[in-house]
């Protein structure tokens, strides 16, 4: 949340023209699309330092097993929307705080009730990252019905554009991955899928430093489906 504050203080700062041209370079391109592990990494990020600082340990293993379904959740709902029957543009209810807030409350309320709060903690961590780390400019700039209006659908309306499917987005991605400078490191770091892997790096170093939370019940679950199979 320290490096939001800083973000938004430059952010003030610049012209209204800068803050467009910025607000477009962000918003406008399918490269600046966060991708799973974006989404992965930004949750389990504030989800490890938050547990750090208010319960002074890092997070344990159901509830970042949970976390991780939690970061994925809004595409799970609103990508197949898209691809099998031309709903939304990928980010409709799933992305809606209207929905997902009410379903995040609920859920926690319920967990919580028989003793799963923990859990349903790192779930709700995660669906609310997800929305944020996509629309986070847009929120920051107090300009969340041109650029992120899908986050108040349905009061607004969320964006429709012709329905693609999981096959057009590998095809796009592949043809994204082609273009980025792999022969320089510097300038990899410095493109937006770039980024994403340098965060997804800064995870995997902090997720190792917590004792790799999740990491023996997905093991421990392998092991078992193998001795039945």
């Amino acid at each position: 949340m320290f490096g939001i504050f800083i973000f938004y203080s430059v952010y003030l700062k610049l012209s209204s023209r800068c803050r467009i041209q910025v607000f477009r370079y962000v918003t406008d391109t399918p490269r600046h699309t966060v991708l799973p592990w974006g989404h992965l990494a930004f949750g389990y990020l504030v989800y490890s330092l938050g547990q750090r600082a208010v319960r002074r340990r890092p997070p344990t293993d159901l509830p970042t097993i949970a976390l991780v379904v939690g970061t994925q959740l809004p595409d799970l709902v609103d990508k197949p929307l898209n691809w099998w029957f031309g709903v939304f543009d990928g980010r409709g209810a799933g992305h809606s705080l209207l929905v997902m807030g009410p379903c995040c409350l609920l859920v926690y309320l319920l967990a919580r009730r028989y003793g799963y709060g923990r859990l349903a903690g790192g779930f709700v961590t995660g669906v609310l990252t997800h929305l944020f780390s996509d629309a986070w400019l847009p929120i920051l700039a107090g300009d969340i019905q041109i650029g992120a209006p899908y986050l108040l659908w349905p009061l607004l309306p969320a964006p429709t554009y012709e329905k693609d499917s999981l096959l057009d987005h590998a095809v796009a991605l592949e043809g994204s991955l082609r273009s980025l400078p792999w022969d320089s490191p510097v300038a990899l770091l410095s493109t937006w899928f770039g980024a994403q892997l340098g965060i997804m790096l800064l995870l995997v170093s902090l997720w190792v430093y917590d004792g790799v939370p999740g990491l023996r019940v997905v093991t421990g679950g392998v092991r078992t489906l193998r001795t039945r199979v």
